[in-house]
């Protein structure tokens, strides 16, 4: 569980740090030997469980990503190797003086690989790769996903306004904007609709700090909607105000 709460933590990490100036032309010098020797002692607190932070934002990006407006693919293994399609690569991850989550990739056979900032998009399934060398940026998507436009007829009908039992209140814009209003005050952010390759449908609702993913159903007369968090038997019901 230790493990989990170290990489989710990295993982909120990359929603809540957005890029320094990456428009300078020589990268910002490397910080991730530094960060990986301040998380020394927690590792000593935590044992064998403990995860450095750069191999923790390994963990994340490992998985296979498609590069939007392209048909290529990258397939990233926790292990540092992958492909970008039939062609063998390695990366790496950490962190610079501007404090951007970086990632570094290198094609086999080549001797130097192209340096990267990494953001999350405003979807909370995609990642931005803006190149701090000089080259090309690129936006990845998980290859698991695909988005649904909010005028399709599977995400349509989660547009308005909702209260659930506790009060709260989620106004889902047309344009993609979120308002959550609580007795705590309101918070601003985005959403999106998505479908998985197993077919599921899936909110997610992306605020200051993380994201909130569900696997929803809509009633049939689009009154009320029920959650459940990936992973969880809860289930959350919505209905419309």
């Amino acid at each position: 569980m230790k493990r989990l709460v170290v990489a989710l933590l990295l993982a909120s990490t990359l929603c809540m740090t957005g890029c320094g100036d990456t428009k300078k032309t020589e990268p910002a010098a490397s910080t991730t030997e530094e960060v990986d020797k301040a998380s020394s002692t927690m590792k000593e607190q935590m044992g064998d469980n403990a995860v450095l932070p750069s191999d923790s934002v390994k963990r994340v990006m490992a998985k296979q990503w498609k590069v939007i407006g392209t048909d290529t693919v990258y397939d990233l293994k926790e292990d540092g190797t992958g492909t970008k399609d039939d062609d063998g690569l390695t990366f790496e991850c950490g962190f610079d003086e501007d404090n951007n989550i970086t990632i570094k990739i290198t094609m086999d056979g080549e001797d130097e690989g192209k340096l990267y900032a990494v953001t999350t998009d405003d979807t909370g399934y995609g990642i931005v790769l803006k190149s701090l060398d000089g080259g090309k940026d690129m936006k990845f998507l998980q290859a698991d996903t695909d988005l649904l436009d909010l005028t399709d007829d599977r995400a349509k009908g989660l547009i308005g306004k909702w209260t659930d039992n506790s009060g709260n209140e989620y106004k889902l814009k047309k344009d993609g904007k979120l308002v959550i209003k609580s007795s705590s005050g309101e918070t601003k952010g985005t959403y999106c609709v998505a479908e998985n390759a197993d077919g599921t449908l899936r909110l997610n609702l992306v605020i200051s700090g993380g994201t909130l993913e569900y696997v929803y159903t809509l009633s049939d007369d689009g009154s009320t909607v029920e959650l459940c968090s990936p992973g969880t038997d809860t289930v959350h019901k919505w209905t419309k105000a």
